[in-house]
C-alpha cells in the first residue's frame, strides 16, 4: 500500500506541469480524456423526514497514464517529482473545472425535496489492491457542500452550507482502456457554515450523508502539444 496525492478534483498539476513544459521543445503526444457519470444513492439523515435520496457523481478530467508520465519524466519539475508515482496515472481538469461537482443530489417529492452538491477538493489515497485490471483504494479529502431542502411542514426552504471530510472507498474494474467503472461508498462528516438551518442540524451544528454510487467512464484520445 502506498499514500498518494490524489488532484483529480483541481488542475494543480496541470499548472504546475504546463508551466515547466511550456520552458522546454514541446511535442504532440495523445492524451485520454474521461467522461464518468452514473446513478448516486445518498443516505442524508436530520435533514427531511425522508432519508434517502437520489442523484448522481460525475468524473471529468484529462488522464496521464503511467506511459506518458515515463516517457516524459524529464519535464516534470525536480521539486514536484517526488510527488509522481510514475506507475500510477494522475488526473487533471483545469482550475475551471472546480466550479463543477463531483456528486449531484437530485431528489423531489411530493411532502419534501432536496436538492445539492458536493466538492470533494484535494486528497490523499491508499491502495488496497492494484492490478492491471482492478484497483480497490481509500480517498480521504475535504469537502465543500450544499444543500437545498424543502418540506411541506416547514414554512421556510432551507439552504445548507458544510464544509468536512469525505471518506471514500472506490473499486474500479477496467474493461478496456476505454471503458472503466467504478463501484464506491463515501462518507461525508460535514461542519455547517450558515445560521438559517432545520432545527435537527441547529442543536449539533454538524451534519453527515453517505452516498453509494456506480461511474460508467468513457475514455477517448485528444492530440495535445507538451
Amino acid at each position: 500500500m502506498k499514500n498518494l496525492i490524489n488532484i483529480s478534483s483541481i488542475g494543480m498539476l496541470l499548472v504546475l506541469t504546463s508551466f515547466s513544459w511550456a520552458q522546454k521543445a514541446k511535442k504532440e503526444i495523445e492524451i485520454p480524456i474521461n467522461i464518468g457519470i452514473g446513478p448516486a444513492f445518498f443516505w442524508i439523515p436530520g435533514v427531511v423526514d425522508r432519508e434517502l435520496h437520489t442523484g448522481a457523481q460525475l468524473n471529468l478530467y484529462a488522464v496521464l497514464t503511467p506511459k506518458i508520465l515515463q516517457e516524459n519524466q524529464n519535464k516534470i519539475p525536480k521539486q514536484y517529482k517526488k510527488y509522481v508515482n510514475l506507475e500510477n496515472e494522475m488526473h487533471i481538469s483545469p482550475i475551471w473545472m472546480t466550479l463543477i461537482p463531483e456528486y449531484l443530489v437530485i431528489s423531489p417529492g411530493e411532502d419534501n425535496s432536496i436538492y445539492g452538491a458536493f466538492w470533494p477538493i484535494i486528497g490523499v489515497s491508499m491502495d488496497f489492491v492494484k492490478t492491471e485490471r482492478i484497483e480497490l483504494k481509500a480517498v480521504l479529502t475535504p469537502t465543500i457542500s450544499y444543500l437545498y431542502a424543502f418540506e411541506d411542514k416547514e414554512p421556510d426552504s432551507q439552504h445548507i452550507v458544510g464544509a468536512g471530510l469525505f471518506l471514500r472507498l472506490a473499486n474500479t474494474i477496467r474493461f478496456s482502456d476505454n471503458f472503466l467503472t467504478t463501484l464506491a461508498y463515501g462518507h461525508d462528516f460535514a461542519v455547517v457554515l450558515n445560521e438559517r438551518l432545520l432545527h435537527s442540524i441547529t442543536k449539533d451544528h454538524f451534519f453527515h450523508a453517505g452516498v453509494l454510487s456506480l461511474v460508467f467512464h468513457f475514455r477517448f484520445g485528444v492530440m495535445q502539444k507538451i
